[in-house]
């Protein structure tokens, strides 16, 4: 029993010791002079912004159009006889695309033409009997109105076969379409439409009015088409705008567009327009954001050591993007030193220096 007392105050005392020996050890460590911790700069680039002109930028949707473009309808009514073509084919002009059951017309034709070769027979006849003035007036007059009327007819009834015959108007892409032969078609149905194949297409697009009055016939404008820009030409602009919207409608034209764009797609249309103003523009890397805005690193030399170069933000007013640079309408001077990449790592006063290059490997320093 005396022993086991014993033990339990000795493994208490060791315990408390313990406890006592750490806290001393926390007690000098929180006293003793903190370790030596050199400031280390950090690797960036820097470059000075550029000096630009630019101009307002407006941004709208614009709609893909062919400048040839039917909707293939009947004007008779009719038996479908002949469908000449499939649906997404490229088809040629005057080509035979559709033909309704002409049967009757090709019948009465042919009596046509029969009463129309008789009238001309009796006709020649008649001219030379009145030049021998074997016949009155009357009966010469008589004859060319049976021939007029004769010739008439036969341009009727091959008017009347033509409209029952549909052919291709241009070089065309038909669209789709569910006609088959036997089928009733009354006068007016649709077929298919007809988008013309040419080496190039329209846009139309509408601007605001402030806009409008700063755009004229001949300026040009760029489709964001991903991943790249490809500009257009305005060729027409409405004389009238919207009731509604107050907006005017314009038309570009675009030569030898890509594949990708067919009929009826939207693209995004981008207008520069109004007088141009100086700006600057700078690596988009270099811009920063943050809730009070954005705004750029400026690098100056350390007042105490001008041999350190440190950064300071300084709040810019961003404008448009152009390719891989963003302009900056205000905020900043060309003659500035700016962060262009690795300023998402940088915080105010910061040391920064530029990697060296290693001459004999031709590679970056790190």
């Amino acid at each position: 029993m005396l022993k086991t007392i014993f033990g339990s105050i000795v493994l208490l005392a060791i315990v408390i010791g313990t406890g006592v020996a750490i806290g001393l050890l926390k007690v000098r460590m929180m006293s003793a002079p903190p370790p030596d911790n050199p400031e280390r700069p950090e690797i960036v680039r820097f470059a000075n912004p550029a000096q630009v002109s630019i101009r307002q930028r407006s941004t709208t949707v614009g709609t893909i159009l062919a400048p040839r473009s039917v909707q293939l309808r009947t004007e008779v009514v009719g038996t479908v006889s002949d469908v000449s073509f499939e649906s997404g084919q490229v088809v040629q002009e005057n080509q035979l695309l559709l033909k309704l059951d002409t049967s009757v017309e090709e019948a009465q034709l042919a009596g046509a033409e029969a009463v129309q070769k008789i009238a001309e027979s009796t006709f020649k006849r008649n001219q030379k009997a009145a030049d021998a003035r074997a016949i009155s007036e009357l009966e010469l007059e008589q004859a060319t109105a049976l021939l007029t009327q004769a010739k008439a007819d036969v341009l009727r009834i091959n008017a009347i076969i033509r409209k029952k015959t549909l052919r291709a108007p241009f070089l065309a892409k038909a669209g789709l379409f569910d006609i088959q032969k036997g089928q009733y078609l009354p006068e007016g149905t649709q077929i298919t439409m007809l988008q013309g194949i040419d080496d190039y297409v329209h846009i139309d697009f509408m601007m605001p009015q402030q806009v409008a009055d700063e755009v004229h016939v001949g300026d040009e404008i760029t489709l964001a088409v991903e991943p790249q820009s490809i500009p257009a030409t305005i060729i027409a602009i409405d004389s009238q705008s919207d009731r509604t919207t107050r907006n005017l409608s314009a038309r570009a034209k675009l030569n030898n567009p890509p594949a990708m764009l067919q009929p009826n797609d939207s693209v995004r249309v981008e207008l520069d327009f109004g007088p141009s103003t100086e700006a600057v523009t700078i690596s988009a890397s270099g811009l920063r954001r943050s809730p009070e805005g954005a705004f750029v690193y400026v690098v100056t030399p350390d007042p105490k050591d001008t041999s350190k170069l440190r950064v300071h933000p300084q709040t810019v007013i961003p404008g448009k993007t152009i390719g891989q640079n963003v302009s900056i309408l205000n905020g900043l001077t060309p003659d500035q030193t700016i962060v262009t990449e690795g300023s998402f790592k940088l915080r105010d006063k910061v040391w920064v220096v530029e990697p060296e290059l290693d001459d004999k490997a031709g590679k970056v320093k790190p």
